[in-house]
C-alpha cells in the first residue's frame, strides 16, 4: 500500500494578482527582490534560491551551479541569468492559473527519476557513506511560489534525512534504518502538483547505509561525533525506526527510534553511543546485501539493482560493489553472480578476499573477504543464499570466532528458509573445536542423536531435519523463516562456523541465511574447588617458541591457568629454527624459571633416559612416588620413561602417572616394521608400567589416578574410525588397559560415537585416563583446539609444526 505523506514545495498556487504596479509600488519594499511576482510583458521574474537549510547541504552535497543547471518552471525550461549585482534569476512565462511549480536538474539527474520529475523518483534503499552525498548535487530539487516568498523560488529537497550521530569506537561497516510496522520508507515516490501531496508508490520498508568506504570502513572517534545521513521519505513513523549498526569485525547494536517525524527537506540528528551488547560475539545480518530479488518476498515484492539484466552463476562478475541500485528486478533474479574462488587448488589457505571471482570491489564493499570461504553463494535482497544457483551444494564458512576467551559455551542463533523443492538437508559444521550441546528450531526442542549431531576430528555437527521446518510451496510463494538456536561447548577462538548441503551429490541444495548472531554464554563450568589438568605434547620441548624466549607458550598458558600440567617430550634438543642440536639446552633444567613466568612454583620429572622426558609442573606441592626407566629385561627398557608424581588439594591426594611410549613401526633396538614390533614394544612398555604402578601392590591404597601422556597408539574405542581388524596389533596397547585396569578413557567415555584427534592428521594417540573415583569428579573434558595450537607446518623445518604437531587436552575435576 502506497504511503501517503505531508510534501512541501510543489503544488501551491496564488489566488491573487496585481495588475496595478503603482499600487505594487505602494505596498512592496524599494528591492526589487522579496516583492511579490509581477507580470511585464507576459514574464515574470523568480529569483533562485537554494534554501538555507536543505537536507543535502548538511550532507556535504556541493551548492546548487544555477548557470549548469536545467531550470524548469511549469514544465517548461529556462537557463538562468545573473544580474548585475550577481543575483540569479529566471524570466518565466505568465502562468493563466498563477500557479508556478519549479525543478532544478543537472545533466546527471535523470538517474534519479522516471517518465517525468513528477513520476517514479528515486529514493534509493541502498546508500553510501561519502558516495551518496557527492552524487546528490544531481538529485532533482522542487520550489513552488506562494504569496509568503513572493519572487523568491526557493529549491529545497523532497527526501528527509536522518542523521545518525555516532559516539564510541570501532570502524563502521553499515547502517539499517527499517521502519517496525512496514510503512514504505524508500523507493519509488510520485507527486502531485494539484494536491501538494509526496507519495511513496512502491519500494521497502528499509534503508542501508553502506560505510565500507574501500575497506577504510568509517571511524568512531571516542567522544568526538561521527554524523551518518540516510535519506527518507518524509512522515511521521509511529511504530518506531530500528536502527542495526554493525562494524568491520561483525559486532553490531540493535536500538529502536521511537516515533520519529521527518520532514521533508529537513534533517533529524539522532545522537547515540555505539555500544555492542559484551555477550555478542558475532553478528552477520547481510546488511550490505542490497542488490537482487526480495527472494523472501516472492512475487509481487520488490528488489533493485545496478542494472536490469538476469543474473547467473558466472555472469556480471565485474560489477562494481559501490554501484548505484535504482533499477527495479524480479524477486528471483539474484544481486550476483557466485561468490566463490577462483578454482578448487585455491580454496586451502586462502580466505574469500584472496580467492574469488566476483570484483574485488563487491568483496571489499560486502565486508565480507575476512570469511574463510563461499562457494555457490549469492547476494538477494538482504540475504545470503548458498547452493541456490545450480545442482550443487553450496557452502559459507565465517572466520575464526576470535573474541571468545578461553574455553567457552556459545548460542549461535541465525534465520534460514530451504529452497523451494529442496532434497537434501542443511549440515552445520562447528570448525575447530565445539560440540553442539543443545538445538532448538521454531521455538521446538530438538532430541540430539547420532542422526542429527555428532562430532569427528576436530568439527563438530548438526543436521537441520525438515520435520522442524516449513519448506516453500515454490519459489515464487512468500517465504517464511526458521528461527534456529544451538548451543555449543568447548568453543574457541580458533572455531568457525560453515552451513552447506549434506549430500555431495547433485540435487536441490539451496537454502537461505540471515541475522546469524553468536554470543558467549560464559566461560565452560568448573568445579566449586576445581583441580585444572592441561596435558600436551610439545614438541622437542617447544621448539616452535624458543628463539621467542617462550612468550607465546606462557601466554597461552596463563590464559587456561591450570592447577597441574604436564609436559611430554619436554627437553630442548634443537637450535633455534632449525634441526641441527643445540650445544646448549635450557630445558629440562630450566623447567623452574619458566614455570614460574606462568604462576606455577613447583615442578618435577619423570624417568629421564633420552631427549622425550615427561615434566609436570603445579601450583601445588610436587611429590615424586617413582620414576621407571629400565624394565626387567635386558636391553627393554621403557623408551621415554614414566613415573609417579603426587600433589594434595583439600586433603586429597592426586596421583599422576605419566608416560611416552615407544613411537616407532620398528621395536626398540630394531630397523624391521615387518612383524608390527613397534606395536608389539608398546604393549609391552604399558603392561611392564601398569604392573609397576597401578597394579602394584605398594600403591594399592592410593586414590584418584590420572594416566596421561603419548601413547602412540590407538584404542579400540575408536576402531569405528580406524576399521582394523579386532586383532589388529595397532589396538594391543590400549586394549591391555582396557581389559587389565579399570581406568577410564576420559575422551572415549565423556564423548561416546565421537572421535577427537589430538594430532595435526586425524588421529588419537595422546590420553588422559582416570580411576573411577577421580572420574565421578570431572566437570569438563576437552582435547583444545585454538588460535594458538591449531597445528601448522613449520616454515623452518618441514616436518616439524608450530607450536607442536599434538593437541593440548584439559581437565576439570570439582575436589570439593
Amino acid at each position: 500500500m502506497a504511503a501517503l505523506v505531508a510534501a512541501c514545495f510543489i503544488g501551491c498556487s496564488s489566488s491573487e494578482r496585481f495588475d496595478n504596479p503603482e499600487e505594487e509600488e505602494q505596498e512592496e519594499p524599494a528591492d526589487d527582490e522579496n516583492r511579490d511576482i509581477e507580470v511585464i510583458d507576459g514574464k515574470v521574474r523568480f529569483y533562485l534560491y537554494e534554501a538555507e537549510g536543505a537536507a543535502r547541504l548538511a550532507m556535504g552535497a556541493e551548492p546548487v551551479d544555477w548557470k549548469s543547471s536545467v531550470i524548469k518552471v511549469n514544465g517548461k525550461s529556462y537557463l538562468a541569468q545573473t544580474e548585475t549585482g550577481g543575483k540569479t534569476y529566471v524570466e518565466v512565462d505568465e502562468s493563466d492559473t498563477g500557479t508556478y511549480n519549479a525543478t532544478v536538474t543537472s545533466g546527471a539527474s535523470g538517474i534519479w527519476y522516471g517518465p517525468s520529475l513528477y513520476s517514479d523518483v528515486k529514493l534509493p534503499h541502498s546508500q553510501f557513506y561519502s558516495k551518496t552525498a557527492n552524487e546528490l548535487g544531481s538529485y532533482p530539487m522542487y520550489a513552488e511560489y506562494s504569496k509568503e516568498t513572493g519572487n523568491k523560488m526557493i529549491f529545497n529537497d523532497i527526501f528527509a534525512v536522518l542523521n545518525i550521530r555516532l559516539k564510541g569506537e570501532g570502524k563502521i561497516s553499515s547502517m539499517k534504518i527499517r521502519d517496525v510496522g512496514g510503512q514504505t520508507i524508500t523507493g519509488s515516490a510520485s507527486m502531485s502538483s494539484t494536491t501538494g501531496n509526496f507519495i511513496m508508490d512502491k519500494g521497502n520498508s528499509f534503508a542501508v547505509l553502506n560505510c565500507t568506504g574501500n575497506g577504510n570502513f568509517t571511524s568512531l572517534h571516542g567522544e568526538a561525533p561521527a554524523d551518518f545521513y540516510i535519506m527518507l521519505a518524509p512522515g511521521e513513523y509511529r511504530s518506531g525506526l530500528e536502527l542495526t549498526v554493525t562494524d568491520s569485525e561483525h559486532r553490531a547494536m540493535i536500538c529502536t527510534i521511537p516515533s520519529p517525524v521527518l520532514t521533508a527537506g529537513e534533517m533529524l540528528t539522532v545522537e547515540l553511543s555505539y555500544t555492542p551488547d559484551s555477550d555478542l560475539i558475532f553478528y552477520e545480518s547481510f546488511d550490505n546485501f542490497v542488490w537482487g530479488g526480495d527472494i523472501m518476498g516472492g512475487e509481487g515484492s520488490y528488489g533493485y539493482a545496478p542494472t536490469s539484466e538476469t543474473i547467473g552463476f558466472d555472469s556480471w562478475t565485474d560489477r562494481d560493489g559501490y554501484s548505484n541500485a535504482l533499477v527495479e528486478v524480479p524477486y528471483n533474479n539474484p544481486g550476483s553472480a557466485f561468490i566463490q574462488s577462483n578454482s578448487w587448488p585455491e580454496v586451502a589457505n586462502n580466505t574469500v578476499a584472496t580467492s574469488h571471482k566476483v570484483s574485488d570491489s563487491y568483496i571489499t564493499s560486502r565486508n565480507i573477504g575476512d570469511y574463510t570461504y563461499m562457494f555457490r553463494c549469492q547476494e538477494y535482497q538482504g540475504v545470503l543464499a548458498c547452493g541456490t544457483g545450480n545442482s550443487g551444494r553450496g557452502i559459507f564458512q565465517t572466520a575464526a570466532l576470535r573474541n571468545i576467551e578461553g574455553l567457552s559455551r556459545i548460542r549461535l542463533s541465525f534465520d534460514f528458509c530451504y529452497q523451494a523443492g529442496s532434497t537434501d538437508v542443511m549440515k552445520l559444521e562447528v570448525i575447530n573445536g565445539g560440540t553442539v550441546s543443545s538445538a532448538t528450531v521454531g521455538g521446538r526442542s530438538v532430541a540430539l542423536n547420532s542422526t542429527n549431531s555428532g562430532f569427528k576430528n576436530v568439527t563438530g555437527e548438526y543436521i537441520l531435519q525438515k520435520t522442524y521446518v516449513t519448506i516453500p510451496s515454490d519459489e515464487a510463494a512468500a517465504k517464511e523463516w526458521q528461527k534456529v538456536d544451538i548451543t555449543i561447548d568447548n568453543a574457541s577462538d580458533a572455531t568457525m562456523l560453515c552451513w552447506s548441503g549434506a549430500s555431495p551429490e547433485n540435487g536441490v541444495h539451496g537454502f537461505y541465511l540471515d541475522n546469524i548472531s553468536v554470543r558467549t554464554l560464559g566461560p565452560m563450568p568448573e568445579g566449586k574447588s576445581n583441580l585444572r589438568v592441561l596435558y600436551w605434547n610439545i614438541q622437542n620441548g617447544m621448539w616452535a617458541d624458543q628463539g621467542n624466549d617462550y612468550e607465546n607458550f606462557v601466554e597461552w598458558v596463563r590464559k587456561y591457568d591450570p592447577d597441574v600440567c604436564v609436559w611430554c617430550e619436554s627437553a630442548t634438543i634443537y637450535q633455534d629454527n632449525s634441526s641441527s642440536s643445540a650445544p646448549t639446552k635450557f630445558l629440562p633444567g630450566g623447567w623452574t624459571s619458566l614455570a614460574a613466568r606462568y604462576g606455577h612454583s613447583y615442578t618435577a620429572i619423570g624417568g629421564h633416559r633420552d631427549n622425550y622426558p615427561q615434566v609436570v609442573t603445579s601450583k601445588y606441592p610436587i611429590r615424586t612416588l617413582l620414576k621407571i626407566t629400565d624394565t626387567d629385561e635386558a636391553g627393554k627398557p621403557v623408551s621415554h620413561g614414566a613415573g609417579i608424581q603426587q600433589i594434595e588439594i583439600n586433603g586429597q591426594a592426586v596421583n599422576l602417572l605419566t608416560l611416552h611410549l615407544w613411537p616407532h613401526s620398528y621395536g626398540l633396538g630394531g630397523s624391521s616394521s615387518a612383524n608390527n614390533e613397534g606395536d608389539r614394544y608398546r604393549e609391552f612398555e604399558i603392561r611392564y608400567i601398569c604392573e609397576k604402578t597401578l597394579e602394584n601392590p605398594a600403591y594399592s591404597g592410593l586414590q584418584n589416578w590420572l594416566m596421561l601422556g603419548d601413547f602412540n597408539s590407538h584404542s579400540p574405542l575408536d576402531n569405528w574410525i580406524y576399521n582394523y581388524s579386532e586383532t589388529d596389533t595397532k589396538l594391543l596397547a590400549h586394549r591391555w588397559i582396557l581389559e587389565n585396569t579399570d581406568m577410564i578413557d576420559i575422551i572415549a567415555e565423556r564423548y561416546k560415537g565421537t572421535f577427537m584427534s589430538t594430532t595435526s592428521g586425524n588421529s588419537r594417540i595422546d590420553y588422559i585416563y582416570a580411576s573411577p573415583d577421580i572420574y565421578d569428579r570431572i566437570v569438563n573434558a576437552w582435547v583444545i583446539v585454538d588460535s594458538w595450537t591449531v597445528p601448522v607446518i613449520s616454515p623452518y623445518v618441514n616436518n616439524f609444526y608450530n607450536p607442536s604437531d599434538h593437541r593440548p587436552i584439559l581437565v576439570d575435576f570439582d575436589m570439593e
